[in-house]
């Protein structure tokens, strides 16, 4: 049994000047995600309580999910400078967007099609909005690696 058994789907959307949105998938085998589902209940009712933590060895190999080539990881500011026709050799981990328009999010398994956050949300189990992104880059280089955290 591996450490980092679980296989995650990532996609990064951009828009152009039209606002057409263009997807780069990126898949990632090889990462742990630890999934807890639960409910509170507080004065105004039943509430989600889901929390979703991604762990991400710096050294992983992703995947093009669409070319099948390798990608490197970029900053996402370096990741926005890029062209259009560039963003396919790259990926990044990006904060942001809203529930029903993630510009950063993630799906357990592997997919490549390409589909908004609500649409995958709305037909799947276990997609998250990337919320957070901690760089644990101290320590060991082997040790080093990225907790995504996703609601």
């Amino acid at each position: 049994m591996t450490m980092f058994p679980h296989t995650v789907t990532v996609y990064n959307k951009m828009e152009n000047d039209m606002g057409v949105a263009t997807y780069n998938i990126t898949l990632l085998r090889g990462v742990f995600l630890d999934i807890s589902k639960a409910a509170n209940v507080i004065k105004s009712g039943l509430t989600s309580a889901d929390s979703v933590m991604l762990y991400i060895p710096m050294s992983i190999k992703a995947i093009n999910a669409e070319t099948g080539e390798e990608q490197r990881f970029v900053s996402p500011k370096e990741y926005e400078r890029l062209e259009d026709d560039e963003r396919h050799a790259f990926w990044t981990l990006r904060v942001g967007g809203s529930s029903s328009v993630a510009d950063c999010f993630f799906m357990k398994g592997e997919m490549t099609e390409k589909a908004s956050f609500g649409d995958l949300k709305n037909r799947f189990d276990d997609v998250y909005d990337v919320t957070t992104v901690d760089t644990k880059d101290f320590g060991i280089k082997s040790m080093w690696h990225w907790e995504v955290g996703g609601s």
